[in-house]
């Protein structure tokens, strides 16, 4: 028996997939729900690629050919879910969850009574991926936004690699439609472009996925409900004496505690610090300082920033110790906000100040 170098790569996904399958599987941390997920779509991808592998060797068995389609309905709705066990912190299994399944059960069964309908039903697979791609793609959206209302920092806990993942699964997506509906897309030697390609994302996703912080779990149904009261158009132009009192109070506590310079700060900690309900807090900064929590956060961080920078403690003292002291943890973040509001890179800046 000869084997191609073109069969060789869905021999290396289907293994990768069941070994990072039984990886996840053993998992039983914070993250236990996600990987589960995550774990099930791996060995849906695993089998489906041990079927081409055994197709290619002449082995072919017809009750695997006629379902080959059928994976196509079950990795939308696992790649969705497994976005929104990532994104939300109350998330948890439940039954309604086995109906966005309903589709991939109805393809089995219809086969195992011995009618095909993988070549009448190809388009609205495609469809499928897609719509559920747009669905889980709009959920990071939303997420990023809520972040920004609660919470003082993103940094790894933004998903971008979460939505890099499903740039590369819309690439392998639509060169397998290519594919299969205008002209073959394999590269030298009959490897197929489709399967390298899910070859990087099955690497990217574990690979990614498990060095995620296992502190932050998503995000709480209180943030989810305080961005949606945020959103809503209100009236109001000038703070009452009440509001008034409360905005002062928070702006000399931000003072004269220096509290933004905690990376990890979030609206919850600081409402319970201030006697301040966390909705109301939200509703201040956002109504009468016409900021989002980050921005207000990091307002204070920049301006003590630039403190820092024009008065050094010492000539030894580096931009990055100035930053990490007044509360990012991102380099880029740092650099990226600190031009943005002052027009100046740090070194920029550090460099005028000493010039003067």
């Amino acid at each position: 028996m000869f084997i191609y170098i073109a069969d060789v790569i869905p021999i290396i996904i289907a293994f990768q997939c069941i070994l990072f399958a039984i990886v996840l599987f053993t998992d039983s941390g914070p993250k236990m729900i996600s990987n589960r997920y995550l774990a099930v779509f791996l060995i849906m991808l695993g089998l489906q690629f041990t079927a081409i592998t055994i197709g290619s060797f002449k082995s072919k068995i017809p009750f695997i050919e006629i379902t080959m389609c059928a994976y196509g309905f079950a990795y939308g709705p696992l790649l969705f879910l497994y976005s929104n066990s990532l994104i939300y912190k109350s998330f948890q299994f439940r039954i309604n969850h086995l109906l966005h399944f309903i589709p991939f059960v109805a393809i089995v069964l219809i086969t195992i009574f011995g009618y095909s309908s993988c070549s009448k039903i190809g388009i609205v697979m495609y469809i499928s991926l897609i719509a559920y791609t747009i669905l889980a793609v709009i959920k990071i959206v939303s997420y990023r936004n809520i972040l920004k209302k609660t919470h003082s920092f993103m940094g790894r806990v933004n998903l971008v690699w979460l939505q890099w993942t499903f740039i590369i699964f819309c690439c392998a997506l639509i060169l397998d439609i290519f594919d299969h509906i205008f002209l073959s897309v394999d590269i030298y030697a009959g490897i197929s472009s489709v399967h390298l390609t899910i070859l990087i994302l099955i690497n990217w996703i574990f690979y990614k996925g498990l060095k995620q912080p296992q502190l932050f779990l998503g995000i709480s149904e209180l943030e989810q409900e305080i961005f949606k009261e945020t959103h809503k158009k209100t009236s109001y132009d000038f703070p009452d004496s009440d509001e008034q009192e409360e905005l002062e109070k928070i702006q000399k506590y931000m003072e004269d505690t220096e509290i933004y310079t905690d990376f990890d700060l979030n609206l919850k900690d600081l409402s319970e610090t201030l006697k301040i309900s966390p909705r109301r807090l939200s509703f201040l900064i956002n109504t009468y300082f016409g900021k989002n929590f980050m921005s207000f956060v990091n307002e204070y961080r920049i301006k003590k920033a630039m403190l820092r920078l024009a008065n050094p403690k010492d000539e030894g003292e580096t931009i990055l110790e100035i930053m990490y002291e007044v509360g990012f943890n991102s380099k880029s973040s740092f650099n990226t906000l600190f031009k943005k509001q002052t027009g100046f890179t740090p070194s920029e800046y550090k460099k005028r100040q000493t010039q003067m």
